[in-house]
């Protein structure tokens, strides 16, 4: 009779031992499902706050030499002072009449965005020692769909808000509304209701430009800008839904005086 050389117990121990490494995955696997899990949570997140909301940036290219330097804050005590400033600004925004935008835009600093509009007010500051010109550039950074024929863009510029010679602020709600010229009016501005005439863009890629002369050691400029789509304009149909836009504002030293 032949003898078997099955060890009786071999099935029994490979069962164990699979069992045991069933018990093991069970405890490791559902946690790290779980951390994949949340890290495609937290990715998920984060894509869709990048998709919902654009941003505002401010920067200035300073000349070399420290003589010459601005600095930016969004409170005109210049408590953090810093090159660069960034808002987020809410991106999924519906067509309003400017003529309902609140009358106090300009005294509240910071990012200050309503629902339907975005808003922010910041300051420049000289702090270096000898008085300069600086030019400033409302560029257009992103537009998608022709949404930029219906948009609006109102600029408060008080660009000697602060002087330092005087010790005076000037507290001043004077603005300028700017738009893309009228479709089809050979370079006519837009006439909004109540007869509010915009002022051109300054270019294709560029909002408003100007420069500051002047501007001396301690003086101080306050700027808002405030961007909306007026639902008044003939462009603002469902053809520009999901149109993007995207301003930043650049500041550039040019010379001293």
């Amino acid at each position: 009779m032949p003898v078997s050389t099955k060890q009786p117990g071999s099935v029994l121990t490979r069962s164990a031992e699979e069992v045991k490494r069933y018990r093991l995955y069970k405890k490791i696997v559902p946690p790290v499902l779980g951390l994949i899990t949340l890290v495609l949570i937290i990715v998920y997140i984060i894509s869709i706050l990048f998709t919902k909301y654009g941003s505002f940036t401010v920067k200035i290219n300073n000349l070399t030499d420290r003589k010459y330097y601005l600095t930016l804050c969004e409170s005109d005590k210049f408590l953090n002072p810093v090159s660069y400033l960034n808002s987020k600004a809410v991106k999924d925004v519906t067509n309003i009449d400017g003529n309902s935008l609140p009358a106090d835009l300009n005294d509240v600093d910071g990012e200050h965005n309503g629902e339907n509009y975005v808003a922010y007010t910041f300051y420049a500051k000289n702090v270096g020692q000898s008085t300069i010109t600086y030019d400033y550039d409302l560029v257009i950074s992103r537009k998608t769909i022709g949404v930029d024929s219906a948009i609006r863009v109102r600029l408060y510029y008080t660009p000697f808000y602060y002087d330092s010679f005087t010790k005076e602020y000037t507290r001043s709600g004077d603005y300028t509304d700017y738009a893309k010229p009228r479709t089809g009016g050979s370079g006519l501005p837009e006439v909004d209701p109540d007869n509010r005439t915009m002022t051109n863009f300054a270019a294709s890629g560029s909002v408003a430009q100007g420069r500051v002369a002047g501007f001396k050691p301690g003086d101080i400029s306050k700027i808002t800008v405030v961007i909306w789509i007026e639902g008044n304009d003939p462009d603002c149909t469902d053809d520009i839904l999901g149109g993007e836009f995207k301003v930043d504002m650049v500041m550039n030293v040019v010379a001293e005086e």
